[in-house]
């Protein structure tokens, strides 16, 4: 049984709470939150003990696993606790605010004889997963294009308002976008060049949009949008990929989701349902987590792989502050 504690009880900390519960070989034993009010919902929500920071959670000797759930600019100091205590350790995506910060964390994480996975959810849809395949699977020939789009919701709510604060956050791009980025890096490989558009300092914090070019070194070009101007919309997800051979295409807010044609008009055949999968993303990210750990193996996003992300992400916020293309 691996035993785990959450460190904050947001949006995020709530759905990992959820998550755990579907674990048969995790379990849930204590939650720390600076909100006294989040802190009384999670002890009626799962009956766990609650503390109000990580240092009294890491004083509980029987937690096998921190799982970082906190505002983006507070997981370097979160993981350093949790390395120096000796833990487990899953952080909720994107890895740090900045590229030293993850150097840092990097840095701390190299040698260290327990694991760490980074929440970088999308890897774990059976959806992207199912296309995935499909594409190196040569199903629609060598790929030449991909667009995704993420967003349509309201804006989201943290902790004061935190997703506002661009210096804390990294708007939309580094917030949101990077689910995508991550993806197709995880599909296409090495990122070579990045430009990017961006309305952060043209409207309110509350309404950003950001557009990626990215181009990777096997070739490929991907446009990428993100969205936190659609208040109040729902929110939703795309993904195109064209090949020389035919086009896979995703949108979420379709009943079968999931369409493939090739270019003389057939069928593309991608492996796996088309349908929504009743296993939560959330809960498959952290069912690897836990196996990791039961089997003495790495987790599937590493360390090393959410600092690359981490970089070609951080590569387009720098982009949009200055109109020009950043070479990686």
């Amino acid at each position: 049984m691996v035993r785990v504690g959450v460190v904050g009880y947001g949006t995020m900390g709530r759905v990992h709470s959820q998550a755990l519960q579907a674990i048969p070989e995790a379990q849930l034993v204590v939650v720390a939150d600076a909100d006294p009010e989040r802190r009384a919902q999670a002890q009626r929500d799962y009956g766990v003990d609650t503390v109000s920071s990580i240092e009294e959670l890491l004083r509980a000797e029987d937690i096998d696993l921190v799982d970082i759930c906190t505002p983006t600019y507070l997981h370097e100091s979160h993981f350093a606790e949790a390395i120096k205590a000796g833990k487990h350790i899953f952080c909720e995506k994107p890895l740090a605010r900045t590229l030293e910060e993850g150097q840092r964390m990097l840095e701390l994480s190299s040698g260290y004889d327990k694991k760490i996975g980074i929440g970088h959810v999308v890897r774990f849809m059976p959806a992207y997963e199912s296309i995935r395949k499909a594409v190196l699977d040569g199903e629609i020939g060598g790929a030449a294009v991909a667009r995704t789009f993420r967003g349509g919701a309201k804006f989201p709510q943290g902790w004061h308002d935190w997703f506002a604060d661009f210096d804390l956050s990294g708007g939309v791009i580094l917030d949101l976008t990077i689910h995508d980025i991550d993806y197709l890096r995880w599909l296409f490989g090495d990122v070579e060049r990045v430009y990017a558009k961006t309305t952060h300092g043209r409207t309110t914090a509350h309404l950003e949009w950001a557009f990626i070019l990215l181009r990777f070194k096997n070739g490929v070009m991907a446009h990428v949008e993100g969205s936190w101007a659609n208040y109040p919309g729902e929110f939703y997800t795309t993904l195109e990929i064209a090949g020389e051979g035919g086009m896979v295409s995703y949108d979420s807010r379709k009943t079968q989701p999931i369409h493939g044609v090739s270019i003389d008009g057939g069928p593309v055949a991608v492996n796996g349902s088309s349908s929504v999968s009743a296993d939560s993303p959330y809960y498959l990210e952290l069912k690897d987590m836990v196996d990791a750990i039961l089997e003495d193996r790495p987790p599937r996003v590493t360390v090393e792989d959410a600092l690359a992300t981490l970089k070609v992400t951080l590569a387009a916020v720098e982009s949009a502050r200055t109109g020009q293309v950043v070479e990686l």
